[in-house]
């Protein structure tokens, strides 16, 4: 048996294994006694206007239909359990979040025929079996079996925006996880802030908009500290070593952390007070992204 793919992993656990050659593609979904629900194929429920849609994350493993369990083999492989993030684009993209802030994205399509699908990333071509469990109350959660016997559950952590390019998760709006080959200029390390202050952003507008019941930063560990109301930066002796890996090196990370300090201290701010404060940390930073985009055109950096 060959070895997985390195750095296969999860959320939809689109992990492939490749036997002499083939791919396993599961076998048929069976209802497990311990869920009050009904199973159905992926295509009437998740893919609207023939595309899947959403965010989902990894919630646990079931083991021959038996109650959740921690199995040590795929913990290994997988790196843990609750530790992905996928989400998937009527473009036909999808991103891949790891909770150590690794990230991935690439192209899905979805096999009809043989209900399966397919996912294309770093080169590599990923197929998984998938079938939609729906709860009595309409919540829904994807179960993927990618081992024999092994299969694993995702829960819905995001519905889809309106305009999916406005999604935290989308691949406009993560472009500051991919880390750099080399060491990357000032105008470099600028828009990848920019890029990162957008992000957080559309998390917040996400949020007001979907209207949530919570807010998390589990998936988008960085420098801002967020108050009620009011955006700041975290200590330097905080930062996430998450956020620090997506840069080529801890120099250019503190170099992106001086400019986003710089630009709170000396920046000019417009005040918000709506009395949501989701809707008004968003407007400021919306308000920091576009007077960073203002320092950027006019040279200003320190």
């Amino acid at each position: 048996m060959m070895a997985l793919i390195k750095m296969i992993l999860l959320l939809i656990l689109i992990t492939m294994m490749d036997f002499h050659g083939i791919i396993y593609r599961g076998v048929e979904q069976k209802k497990d006694a311990g869920y009050q629900g009904r199973t159905t194929d992926i295509n009437p429920l998740l893919l609207h206007g023939g595309k899947l849609s959403g965010s989902w994350r990894f919630v646990q493993f079931r083991s021959n239909g038996a109650p959740p369990v921690r199995d040590r083999e795929l913990v290994k492989i997988t790196g843990g359990m609750d530790q992905v993030l996928m989400s998937f684009f009527p473009d036909s993209t999808f991103t891949r979040v790891y909770h150590t802030g690794a990230y991935d994205f690439g192209r899905y399509s979805y096999d009809e025929n043989e209900r399966s699908l397919l996912l294309t990333a770093n080169r590599k071509t990923e197929e998984l079996r998938v079938v939609v469990q729906t709860s009595p109350s309409g919540k829904q959660r994807l179960m993927v079996e990618f081992l024999p016997g092994k299969s694993l559950s995702l829960a819905q952590y995001g519905e889809p925006m309106q305009k999916f390019r406005e999604d935290p998760f989308s691949i406009q709006n993560n472009a500051w996880r991919i880390r750099p080959d080399t060491v990357e200029t000032k105008d470099q390390i600028f828009a990848r802030l920019i890029n990162y202050i957008g992000h957080n952003a559309s998390i917040l507008r996400a949020a007001y908009t979907r209207e949530q019941d919570f807010i998390s930063w589990e998936f988008s560990k960085g420098i801002i500290k967020v108050y009620n109301v009011g955006i700041g930066i975290v200590p330097k002796n905080e930062v996430p070593q998450a956020w620090i890996d997506s840069f080529h090196s801890r120099d250019d990370a503190m170099q992106c952390y001086a400019l986003f300090e710089n630009y709170l201290r000396n920046g000019k701010h417009t005040k918000h007070n709506s009395g949501n404060w989701v809707k008004d940390d968003y407007q400021i930073l919306a308000d920091i992204r576009e007077g960073l985009l203002r320092w950027q055109k006019t040279g200003v950096r320190e």
